[in-house]
């Protein structure tokens, strides 16, 4: 019998969910302090990576690798140090359409909860930045338009 090369893997397209913290150092400049400020919370940004990959491992180790590479630094408005820094990689989802387009789904998982627990709790403890009852924490808006309009202090 032949010897034959171990057959690979095929490549397919897989979503990593990656977890960034924002460490925020130094002092900030007291004419710059307004409504939006807080020092009072640390920051954690979840960012999804599309990787192509022969495995979830191999997905892992791509994804991880370009995670410390998008690591940055930069002042923020009020004169802080802000780092960006990678934690950790938490889950690997393969895209099962072949073909990328509108309306592919990217990612998704399972929430494993008490019967009978009411649709509004749920969406509280799973995703607590979407309640707007008063409970929304405005200072958490990063994307803020007007936040991230306003200029830069300069040193």
């Amino acid at each position: 019998m032949e010897n034959q090369k171990p057959r690979k893997s095929s490549w397919g397209w897989y979503a990593v969910k990656v977890l960034y913290e924002a460490v925020i150092s130094g002092n900030s400049i007291p004419d710059t302090i307004d409504e939006n400020y807080s020092n009072s919370h640390k920051t954690y940004e979840e960012s999804i990576l599309l990787v192509k990959a022969q495995s979830p491992g191999q997905a892992y180790t791509f994804a991880e690798k370009k995670a410390k590479e998008n690591e940055m630094d930069y002042e923020n408005p009020y004169g802080e140090k802000v780092e960006w820094r990678f934690v950790q990689a938490l889950d690997c989802f393969i895209l099962f359409d072949e073909t990328l387009q509108s309306g592919t789904e990217l990612y998704s998982r399972s929430l494993r909860v008490p019967k009978g627990a009411p649709e509004d709790e749920v969406i509280a403890h799973y995703f607590p930045e979407t309640v707007h009852e008063n409970v929304v924490d405005e200072n958490f808006i990063l994307r803020n338009r007007l936040f991230n309009a306003r200029p830069r202090p300069s040193n």
